[in-house]
């Protein structure tokens, strides 16, 4: 041996004496040391480690919708982290982790000599898994000394405090694996699209290779590199006897598969999520919570089944409306200059001293931007909302027309936006009707009302088509949608008050105007109040509201919140079922028969379809006995509408929404959605009646159609032979002297028949 070789051996045998002698000074002296070093966790913070967690939302069938996180981990017990996983990690990062009290001092002084020797500024290696979690919970990154002295001190109270397998699962739950992924569940989730414990050997192996360097071994960017160090960390699970030779072979030979899921992604529901996040502190009285740290569980009623239906439906039509707007849409010169002075680049232009000609030059002259701020304004937006009526859970939420993948905090059309409901308001006006003791057969005449508004104009609202017509019943009238007849029927026997009264019972919530044209739905409401009123008619009369968080726990689960039903008695349920009965009528032969006929949905079903002045906003509000869903068709800017009601009325732009969701829902066995018939009361009156004479036919025929009265309604119909507009009585024009059998005591081929062709 050489002198200088001796003198090395010799130098490095000082440093390992000192440092060794170090080791034992620090263990001996750690209370006074935990004093000494500013920065290290007291005993309380060792003991309740608080590691940001996101919060999970879960759809009602137990599918993950979406995480709230400043930092994207999901805590799991370690029974849950598959024995791969652990052994993955043990082999590569820490070998003697179950026989050292959390400092391997054999392999610490070994590579501390080897940084003083190199006469490094910065430390390097021999950390143990133990250490790692210190400097992760409790410390900074930086590499120095001082740094890791604490950290050699924290391993150690971190070994006092909590056994082998309880820091093994700290670690695993909290070390970044690279794409926002913090810990082994949200790693599994991004990388592979499953939950730790269904990690296979290749892909614990996948994931514990990522830790050395998450962005030189991700396998999302850099699968080569990836699949090298996967197989080295097989390799070392080999060493170290925990896997046999065959099956660290057949691991390496298994492909790399990812089902990679970017954390930006906003998940199955992006605006039901959103609606979560910004309504969930109110709704559930969570108190002074952090949604985006720490760990709650919230159980909402989505079906994510329903939900993608949904989403289908919405994407399905749009695609054929927008093209359908598009070849039929002109700008107009003015409205295309009011666009672009209201554009932000138009205002950046003018703020910088240009003026507003050379802005507007400079801007038309860019066709490239200009087309596309046009597009933009003229993207059909869409909304639906679905709930079942027997509780108020909202099952699907779609507030507009981005799909998952590439939403971004947009206005959500569901709730946010309050339009005019148009003619899918009538419903309460002839609910308001039947009610207070008319009967759906007494006839209004369908011809104008000229109205004085208080400035001295005249208003006098026409039939969509321009029609008018002779006396015509409230029944026909709905189902054909009349302006003339609602606006009269309201005018002549009802007052607006009383329309609101039942409006708001029903569950309309926002501000209604006292006028006249609110029985044409001028008063602007949200898809979501709207269905939860439509719900009222599917539910027997009985108002639920609507409801989207069921319960919210926290990350020891233990219930935060819960959800109380509130509910109350809206209108009648025999009132109720004579207005499904008209609603019915819509579908069967009115304004929505396309659903029947075109769309091919043979289920029993009710609503009613709106159209807004100037075809600003379409609507298809329909229900069967086990789900409602709201449709609306339109646009963001108001200055743009549909150009025709060949392709813009609710009927063609919203109804086919509506048909493609409950058909895909009913399709699906798993949703147990069967044809149901909707309840018909005991009190219920039902009788045939001609359809030519409006009086009681003893004949079936094609004209005769059977006719459902409340008690009320029949009693103002018997009492009226002579003033009732179009007769009252039997065939014979007489009164009866006794009331017709409820539809329980019909013959069985009236059931369910609400109109003869």
């Amino acid at each position: 041996m050489t002198k200088d070789s001796a003198n090395k051996l010799l130098t490095m045998k000082k440093l390992l004496f000192f440092f060794l002698f170090l080791v034992i000074t620090l263990t001996a002296g750690q209370v006074f040391a935990k004093k000494t070093f500013l920065g290290l966790p007291s005993l309380e913070e060792l003991e309740n480690p608080n590691p940001e967690l996101a919060s999970l939302v879960y759809s009602e069938d137990g599918v993950l919708l979406h995480k709230y996180f400043l930092k994207n981990r999901t805590f799991v017990p370690l029974k849950s982290i598959p024995m791969s996983t652990r052994h993955a990690l043990i082999a590569t990062e820490d070998v003697t982790f179950y026989k050292h009290w959390g400092v391997d001092l054999r392999r610490l002084a070994l590579v501390m000599g080897e940084n003083i020797i190199k006469g490094r500024s910065r430390w390097y290696g021999a950390s143990t898994i133990t250490q790692q979690l210190a400097k992760n919970l409790f410390l900074t990154q930086e590499r120095t000394v001082s740094r890791k002295a604490k950290e050699f001190v924290t391993a150690i109270e971190l070994e006092k405090t909590y056994t082998k397998d309880e820091i093994l699962a700290l670690y695993l739950n909290t070390v970044y694996f690279g794409s926002g992924a913090y810990g082994v569940e949200a790693a599994a989730q991004t990388y592979f699209g499953k939950q730790a414990y269904q990690l296979t050997l290749p892909e614990s192996a996948t994931l514990i290779a990522t830790l050395k360097n998450p962005t030189a071994y991700n396998p999302a960017k850099n699968p080569s590199d990836a699949l090298g160090r996967r197989n080295l960390v097989i390799s070392l699970m080999e060493k170290e006897h925990f896997i046999t030779s065959a099956q660290a072979a057949r691991a390496k030979r298994t492909p790399l598969a990812l089902k990679y899921t970017p954390v930006s992604r906003q998940g199955l529901a992006p605006y039901f999520t959103e609606y979560i996040r910004q309504t969930i502190k109110p709704v559930s009285r969570i108190g002074d919570v952090n949604l985006n740290r720490d760990g709650l569980s919230i159980q909402t009623t989505l079906d994510s089944r329903m939900q993608k239906y949904a989403q289908l439906a919405v994407a399905e039509h749009l695609a054929t409306l927008q093209a359908a707007f598009d070849r039929d849409w002109r700008w107009t010169e003015s409205l295309k200059n009011q666009m672009i002075r209201e554009s932000d680049r138009y205002k950046e232009l003018t703020g910088d001293g240009i003026s507003s000609q050379q802005a507007m030059a400079k801007l038309k002259a860019d066709t490239v931007w200009l087309n596309g701020l046009l597009r933009e304004k003229t993207r059909i937006q869409a909304a639906i909302v679905a709930i079942d009526p027997s509780n108020g859970h909202v099952k699907a939420w779609v507030g507009g027309n981005s799909s998952p993948d590439d939403y971004k905090y947009q206005f959500d059309h569901v709730w946010q936006a309050k339009r005019q409901p148009g003619s899918t308001f009538k419903p309460f006006v002839y609910t308001t009707a039947i009610d207070k003791g008319l009967p759906s057969n007494f006839r209004v005449l369908d011809q104008p009302l000229a109205l004085k508004n208080g400035d001295g104009s005249v208003w006098s609202p026409r039939n969509s088509d321009g029609s008018s017509g002779g006396m015509t019943t409230l029944r026909d009238a709905l189902r054909r949608s009349l302006n003339q007849v609602t606006v009269r029927l309201a005018y002549e026997q009802l007052t607006v008050p009383e329309i609101i009264s039942y409006a708001r019972r029903m569950g309309i919530t926002s501000p209604l105007a006292p006028n006249l044209s609110l029985a044409l739905g001028t008063s602007e409401v949200s898809p979501l109040e709207l269905a939860g009123a439509f719900a009222t008619f599917a539910n027997n009369g009985i108002w639920n509201e609507p409801v989207s968080i069921l319960k919210v726990t926290d990350k020891h689960y233990r219930p935060i919140s819960k959800y109380v039903p509130n509910r109350h008695f809206a209108i009648d349920s025999t009132t109720n079922f004579v207005v499904i009965s008209m609603l019915k009528d819509v579908i069967s032969r009115g304004t929505g028969a396309s659903l029947r006929s075109t769309y091919g949905f043979s289920y029993e079903a009710a609503g009613k379809t709106g159209t807004t002045q100037n075809m600003r906003d379409a609507w298809f509000a329909g229900f069967t006995p086990q789900l409602v869903a709201v449709v609306w068709t339109g646009f963001d800017d108001e200055r743009i509408k549909f150009t025709s009601m060949s392709y813009g009325q609710g009927a063609k732009a919203a109804l086919p929404i509506w048909a493609g969701f409950m058909k895909r829902c009913y399709a699906d066995p798993a949703l147990r959605l069967s044809n149901r018939y909707f309840h018909i009361p005991e009190t219920v009156i039902a009788v045939p009646i001609s359809g030519q004479t409006n009086t009681p036919s003893e004949l079936l025929g094609n004209d005769v159609y059977i006719e459902y009265f409340t008690p009320k309604g029949f009693q103002y119909y018997q009492s009226h032979p002579g003033g009732f507009p179009g007769g009252a009585g039997d065939s014979t024009g007489q009164p009866f002297d006794t009331p017709p059998p409820p539809q329980a005591a019909l013959p069985a081929d009236y059931r369910n028949r609400h109109s003869a062709a």
